[in-house]
């Protein structure tokens, strides 16, 4: 059997495949766990500083797969009914927490539907590009549930405003990649076959000019900012990330390439 998940590394940027085509790249069980496995792992993954997260085939993530069935077995066993079904929604919605967690930068490359689950995903990115195929949706209360879940209503007003977030949350609707690009959603639209090649771009570009540490503190910083603290409490925090980082061999390292005039050599020290 194809593994769910399908990881290239280049060096410090790694390529993310998600990896069930014949199903839109939907999460199941297998699925799940191997994402979770895998961001775990990024926590001392000092080697890899970017990460490129994309779909297998003609779709981006398609969210839970409804048709997978009981040969899934319970994602907890020994307990009931209600209980496997909620472990199961927190897991799938603490995927969320462990992705920001992540000390690495993270893109998301939509080629095609970003849709339920899927869309959170590529919300709990730090950036997200797609082609003209990507389109996106979150229509939980379609299904008869309420209209968000998995850290839809966290991220998308903080991404799209309160009102897009409004429109997609109380209606379900497909949002084409124009729509998204105008909202904010995206950040570009490329071909399908330049999108891989946008996304290293934009990795290559953070590899060469972010230390490795001034990235991790970075990311570090905007999540703090982002949940919400005091313009007193983030200056502090920058003021340590600053002091910290400016000890390092790579902070003098940057120096010495600037007047230079040459990439640095960065070397995580």
């Amino acid at each position: 059997m194809e593994t769910p998940l399908h990881f290239d590394s280049r060096g410090p940027i790694g390529i993310l495949t998600l990896n069930r085509p014949e199903r839109l790249n939907a999460i199941d069980h297998a699925m799940l766990r191997a994402l979770r496995a895998f961001f775990d792992a990024r926590h001392r993954d000092y080697g890899t500083r970017v990460i490129i997260i994309t779909g297998a085939g003609r779709g981006f993530c398609a969210g839970l797969d409804l048709k997978a069935g009981p040969e899934q077995g319970p994602w907890q066993p020994g307990v009931g009914p209600v209980q496997d079904s909620l472990t199961f929604q927190e897991d799938i919605a603490d995927l969320m927490v462990k992705m920001r967690e992540c000390p690495q930068a993270l893109i998301a490359a939509v080629n095609g539907p970003a849709t339920g689950g899927g869309l959170s995903i590529a919300l709990a990115c730090d950036m997200r590009i797609g082609t003209a195929n990507a389109r996106f949706a979150c229509s939980y209360l379609n299904l008869g549930l309420g209209g968000a879940d998995v850290g839809s209503s966290y991220f998308l007003p903080k991404i799209v405003g309160m009102a897009h977030a409004a429109d997609m949350l109380y209606s379900g609707r497909i949002v084409e990649a124009q729509e998204a690009l105008e909202m904010g959603l995206i950040t570009r639209i490329v071909e399908p076959d330049d999108l891989i090649p946008a996304a290293l771009a934009i990795a290559d570009g953070i590899v060469r000019r972010a230390s490795p540490l001034g990235l991790r503190l970075t990311k570090q910083v905007l999540n703090e900012t982002v949940n919400g603290i005091s313009l007193q409490t983030a200056l502090k925090l920058e003021n340590r990330n600053q002091i910290l980082a400016s000890q390092t061999q790579d902070a003098r390292e940057a120096r010495q390439a600037w007047f230079e005039k040459r990439d640095p050599a960065w070397r995580d020290a």
